[in-house]
Formats: structure tokens, sequence, C-alpha cells
């Protein structure tokens, strides 16, 4: 399957969204009083942080959530993980940023299998990471990526390993685990994985975004958060 290219897996994945009878369960508690958060230039500015998110900040333990991300274009990747292949960099994101206390319990959105777990230690990359397959129903399967985890995330998993939706994951990782960011969860619906294991790109070219827009498409109605 070219995941540029095709659109069959989005409509199936969408027709099963429609349709579906048990909401997901909430991957971390207190997201439904999250509060937005928008980290593109604009966003960065209504926070009063200039060009990047102040090194040390933090949500606190007590403190409200804070999500957002999709398809935000952005000038905050700024390291050689985002450098792409060319001379276009990769600016725009495409999963959701939850962010939490380092610790925080991250719980499966519904019941999956691990396909597949690494820790991306690199400079502003993911950090631990863990993909899921889930396959709800005969004839759909699509993967959910959760990264910038701890490291003891990551005890104990094997390819194959079951969880039922509600159940604890993982943890989210400090700053010294997880790529340098601060502690949040970054979680991506992929539709097509493109053989690819333990990582997934979450940020892509300006150019490409109509096309993975479509591979990874926006994750806000599938967690019941469509109010962002």
């Amino acid at each position: 399957m070219n995941a540029l290219s095709t659109s069959e897996p989005l409509a199936a994945f969408q027709l099963w969204l429609a349709e579906r009878r048990e909401p997901c369960a909430e991957i971390i508690t207190g997201l439904k009083t999250a509060q937005p958060i928008r980290l593109d230039a604009e966003g960065l500015a209504a926070e009063g942080w200039g060009a990047d998110i102040p090194e040390g900040w933090a949500v606190a333990p007590g403190e409200s959530l804070r999500i957002g991300g999709y398809d935000e274009d952005r000038g905050i990747y700024d390291s050689d993980v985002f450098a792409g292949d060319g001379s276009e960099r990769r600016t725009v994101h495409l999963g959701i940023d939850i962010f939490a206390p380092a610790g925080t319990a991250v719980f499966a959105p519904l019941g999956g299998r691990v396909h597949s777990f690494q820790d991306n230690n690199h400079i502003k990359d993911y950090g631990p990471t863990l993909i899921l397959e889930h396959a709800p129903e005969p004839g759909l399967t699509f993967w959910t990526l959760y990264g910038h985890l701890s490291r003891e995330s990551l005890n104990g998993l094997h390819p194959g390993k079951t969880f039922a939706a509600g159940e604890t994951i993982a943890c989210l990782g400090d700053f010294g685990v997880n790529g340098g960011w601060s502690p949040h969860l970054h979680f991506q619906l992929i539709l097509d994985l493109g053989g690819r294991s333990g990582d997934f790109p979450g940020v892509f070219k300006r150019s490409e975004r109509e096309a993975w827009t479509q591979v990874c498409p926006d994750p806000r109605p599938f967690l019941g958060r469509v109010n962002l």
C-alpha cells in the first residue's frame, strides 16, 4: 500500500468511527477538562513564550492539562531529526500533544495489542515510544502511537501483548528521557504504518500535508475531544 496515495483506509476508519457504540476510554485522567494550547508562532506568542517553549516549563500536579497540536505548522522543530531529505524541513504536526506532569499514567483508548516499541533517543525525538495495533472489526486495522514515555514504560512489553480499553499502558517521561521536551504525550492515529516499527514520523513537510492527513487523521473525534 502506498501511504501517500490511498484514501480507502481513511474511509473505512471514518465509517467505523461514525458507527461505533462505545466511546474510547480516557487516555489520560483529566483529558475532558484539558485546556487548549497552540505551539505555532501565533500560539507561542499568545502564551508569551517567544519562538519556543521555555526551557523547564511543565504542567504542575493539580494544574489543568493542556492539549492541542493537530495539523499545526510549527517552527519549534529545529533539531536534525526534522531536517528532511532536501531543502524543506518537516514542520507540520500530525498528532495531539497532551501536556501533563511526568509520571502521569497513560491508558489504552480501546483494546489492542503491542505492535512495536523502542527508545528513539535523539534530541527532540520521541524518546521511549509504543505503538499499539487495533482491529475493532473485521477488515479494519489501525495503529495508535504514544511518544515521550518513561523508559520504565517499555519494561515487560513484547509484540502481541494485549491491553484492554482503560488499562494502563505507560507513564509520561521527564525531560531527560523524552527527547528534552516538556513532559507530555504525543498521541497519533496511523492508518498505514508503511512497514515501520517502533517509530513513525509525527511531523511532515508542508508540501505533503494533504496526503499525510489522510494517513494520520485528526485524533480529536477518536478521543472524544471535538471542541478544541
